[in-house]
């Protein structure tokens, strides 16, 4: 029996390039929008309060075994996401205004995650992608969040070399 019979007689035809892409983008979403679906309730789950109710600055991670943060223990300087599991973790116990207190670019980061997350729900029940794949859109998220998490350190830096000349001085 040769090939052209037996793809006669029954076997299926290898699918589609676009077939094979949507597939991959359905994957791809899926594991993104678990990821984002995990980050949100991780943080549901911490506490982001001290013992006297307060919101917490920095160090929430802290409960997941997670070391401190090692430019401040050596600077006094956090790095630039210091505070941002504590202001996700104040989102999501409905504290915006401490969240935006604590680092305004972590609720920025919490903004895009919360977007992009919605966009990954949507594209691994079926939406179209639309004209942006999965892998340029964690790209787009991915270097906003740290463009937005670096201008807050410089800025934070910056004050702090500021006041500290103006106090010197």
């Amino acid at each position: 029996m040769n090939i052209a019979s037996a793809s006669a007689v029954g076997a299926e035809p290898p699918p589609l390039p676009e077939v094979v892409e949507a597939r991959r983008e359905r994957r791809l979403a899926t594991g993104f929008a678990l990821a984002g679906l995990a980050v949100f309730l991780i943080a549901a789950v911490l506490d982001p309060y001290d013992d006297a109710g307060r919101p917490r600055s920095r160090g929430t991670h802290r409960q997941l075994g997670l070391p401190a943060c090692t430019l401040d223990a050596l600077t006094g300087a956090g790095c630039p996401s210091c505070g941002m599991t504590t202001t996700f973790s104040l989102l999501m116990h409905g504290d915006p205004l401490a969240a935006w207190r604590t680092n305004w670019a972590g609720c920025v980061v919490a903004g895009i995650a919360f977007l992009g997350t919605i966009w990954f729900v949507a594209v691994a029940a079926g939406r179209p992608p639309g004209r942006f794949t999965a892998d340029e859109v964690v790209k787009v998220m991915a270097v906003t969040g740290m463009g937005v998490a670096v201008a807050r350190w410089l800025t934070t830096l910056g004050y702090a070399a500021l006041f500290a000349g103006a106090a010197s001085g």
